[in-house]
């Protein structure tokens, strides 16, 4: 988007009066599998209209003849803005979906929301589920701007019910929040700028709202900014990869990147870091939050600074996470397993992988990979002790690229970041997983 808190929810187009005919060529196998499966779960499977068992009996009609036939009864005796259409229309379009009709769900899902309008108000939060399934819709016919225009409406349709300041209206924006998630993964070929944006802007509303209104120490407020930093994370991630002057994957120090993405992703940067120090905070003023608590917290902050070429400002976080583990024996045994070995930051990402641009022949395949991470948590002499065979030297120097353009958390020893030689980190291919040992 981004969105825009000042706009109206405005009208609903009919679909049936835009020129379609281009729309009707565009199918959802033209979209990312992972995307698709995550648009098939944001819709709800039950119908709006309970059902009769009726024993034996099957009806010869499909699900959606038996709709239009309720809603002509409907619409003959009680007029085309009955109530009781709402659900009619909501039904219909669910049925229509089911047999990938798009055009005439999404043609069901704006008849229901006229619907509610007439008889709730045009701000009425009751159409907002009716919202939801028209943007999935335009999403999986490839109408980006259409969906966001959806968000919007929705957006100001929470803000007109529930007020700027109020904590009800919470659930809303985390449900707009998660519709991003889904629809438009971070990292994915669908995802643009605005869609970053939007997530940034609603995760700051959610950890506004929730201080204003709960209180710092509110665990939900600690939950708040985590997300907010994640979200900022993924927004200068985004900007950084997307420069043409930058060739990065993932940790580059933002005064590395040419002068336009730099001023932003400084910016960026800037509030995350804001975002992950309020979220320490949170923990710390919260007194039934544990040392273990707080101490993760002050790792993930020194990832975040890692990640960004501050090596310094994170080696002194981590071994403040790791003086408050050493103040039990039990938290101390822990700290050596989160903190003895080097590990990588992947940082918000854990569905990165090395196998991105792997052949499908290689995805069965455990790795050893040595290397010697530096304190600041730089992989150098990258090595394959006993590659596998199936792999060829154009395969292993891929992945060699790739490790080399990775952060990894340096291991402590006795409170003190240290850099780690013949470091051995396992990776399967496959699962997208690894481990050090």
């Amino acid at each position: 988007m981004p969105l825009d808190t000042g706009t109206s929810p405005g009208t609903v187009n009919n679909p049936a009066t835009r020129a379609g005919s281009a729309r009707l060529e565009l199918r959802p196998r033209q979209f990312a599998p992972c995307v698709l499966f995550a648009l098939a779960g944001l819709f709800n499977p039950t119908t709006a209209i309970s059902q009769d068992d009726g024993g034996a009996y099957v009806s010869p009609l499909r699900m959606e003849d038996e709709y239009f036939n309720a809603i002509d009864r409907v619409e003959g005796e009680y007029g085309p803005y009955a109530s009781e259409l709402s659900d009619l229309y909501l039904g219909l379009g669910q049925a229509l979906l089911n047999t990938e009709d798009y055009e005439q769900a999404l043609d069901a899902f704006h008849r229901g929301v006229l619907v509610v309008r007439v008889n709730s108000g045009p701000n009425s939060p009751e159409q907002i589920n009716y919202l939801y399934l028209i943007a999935n819709v335009l999403t999986l016919l490839g109408e980006s701007g259409e969906a966001e225009g959806i968000l919007r409406n929705i957006h100001f349709i929470n803000w007109n019910h529930y007020g700027k300041e109020n904590p009800e209206l919470l659930p809303a924006l985390e449900r707009m929040y998660e519709w991003f998630l889904m629809a438009r993964p971070p990292g994915s070929a669908v995802a643009d700028d605005d869609d970053y944006k939007a997530m940034v802007q609603l995760a700051e509303e959610m950890a506004y709202v929730s201080e204003t209104t709960r209180g710092l120490s509110h665990p939900d407020t600690a939950t708040a900014y985590r997300r907010l930093g994640e979200a900022e994370f993924q927004l200068a991630r985004h900007i950084i990869e997307t420069d043409e002057e930058a060739f990065i994957l993932v940790g580059v120090d933002p005064r590395q990147v040419s002068t336009d993405a730099q001023a932003i992703a400084r910016k960026r940067y800037d509030a995350g870091r804001r975002a992950f120090a309020k979220h320490l905070e949170a923990l710390s003023a919260n007194p039934e939050n544990s040392t273990l608590d707080q101490a993760r917290a002050r790792i993930e902050l020194g990832d975040w600074f890692l990640v960004f070429g501050k090596s310094r400002t994170a080696r002194r976080y981590y071994e403040e996470a790791y003086q408050a583990f050493a103040q039990s024996e039990e938290n101390a045994q822990l700290a050596d397993r989160l903190l003895g070995e080097p590990m990588p930051v992947y940082f918000f990402d854990p569905t990165a992988t090395l196998s991105e641009q792997a052949k499908a022949a290689l995805q069965d395949i455990r790795l050893d990979i040595s290397m010697t991470v530096t304190r600041s948590g730089e992989p150098r002499r990258v090595e394959f002790p006993d590659p596998p065979p199936s792999l060829s030297e154009e395969d292993l120097d891929l992945i060699e690229r790739q490790v080399r353009e990775m952060t990894f958390r340096p291991a402590m020893r006795e409170g003190k970041v240290v850099s780690t030689e013949d470091f051995i980190w396992r990776y399967d291919i496959g699962a997208g997983v690894a481990d050090s040992g």
